[in-house]
């Protein structure tokens, strides 16, 4: 099914914030960049199950037992003060049904970077581009010969609310394919407030929109999620969450976990 075309850095994609107390945080940084010669590394874990899905007008119907799990790898790099360079890869499983799971591989490498375009009052607007390579059609190997692209443009917002600092990032990416899978539009959406010092609560929604292109049929997918970020010390963060797919057409409405370790160096 065409829903099962999932991003899972997109899905654990969190936002960084340096006006934050105890800043940089996770994985994608959202409209911010990194400062010259500050990284940052993060290991996700992810799991999620589905036994409905939705149909080609949005109704839900039974679907055979599915489960899914990733281990996910991302570094950013403060290249300038405006210029963040990132790579990222992703190793996975699957099982659909009666099969069994497959046998681990690799799902998704990437590398690129983001410029920033416009820093004022808590405002902030950027430009990103990654390249891409997704698995060939048997789904065991990473296909060198067919890249994708995805430029994004992203806007963040920083302010307080009742003295405790909070933050709204929101991003639109497009898909571009090269190979046979339609090209998506990616459209993210995060909410964070810091309560405590060493705590941040995000609120997010990722939605992918196939729009044509390849030879799968129509789909689309809206994810919601909430998650809990502990910062151990100034370098060292644990993240835990749930989601879920709320809203769809010819997609899996899957539930699932994640959990993270955020290093920043």
């Amino acid at each position: 099914m065409a829903g099962t075309v999932n991003s899972a850095l997109s899905i654990l994609s969190l936002v960084c914030v340096p006006l934050l107390p105890v800043s940089p945080s996770p994985a994608l940084a959202g409209a911010w960049t990194l400062s010259a010669g500050r990284g940052q590394a993060i290991v996700t874990g992810l799991y999620s199950g589905a036994t409905a899905a939705f149909d080609e007008r949005g109704g839900s119907v039974d679907h055979p037992d599915f489960a899914k799990g990733t281990v996910s790898g991302r570094v950013e790099y403060g290249l300038t003060d405006r210029v963040t360079i990132l790579g990222s890869g992703e190793i996975g499983s699957e099982r659909d049904g009666d099969l069994p799971f497959a046998r681990p591989a690799m799902s998704e490498a990437a590398i690129g970077a983001r410029v920033r375009m416009y820093d004022r009052d808590g405002f902030v607007a950027s430009a990103q581009l990654s390249g891409l390579v997704e698995p060939s059609g048997d789904g065991r190997h990473l296909d060198w010969s067919q890249p994708t692209l995805e430029p994004r443009l992203l806007a963040g917002y920083g302010f307080q609310i009742g003295g405790m600092p909070a933050f709204v990032d929101a991003e639109a990416g497009y898909r571009y394919r090269t190979g046979t899978a339609p090209d998506e539009i990616r459209i993210d959406l995060t909410v964070g407030l810091r309560p405590w010092p060493d705590v941040l609560i995000l609120a997010q929604s990722f939605s992918t929109i196939s729009a044509g292109g390849g030879t799968a049929g129509r789909y689309d997918y809206h994810k919601a999620e909430g998650s809990v970020v502990y910062d151990v010390s100034k370098r060292w963060s644990l993240q835990a969450g749930v989601f879920a797919t709320v809203a769809g057409t010819n997609a899996l409405k899957e539930r699932g976990l994640v959990t993270a370790l955020w290093y920043r160096f």
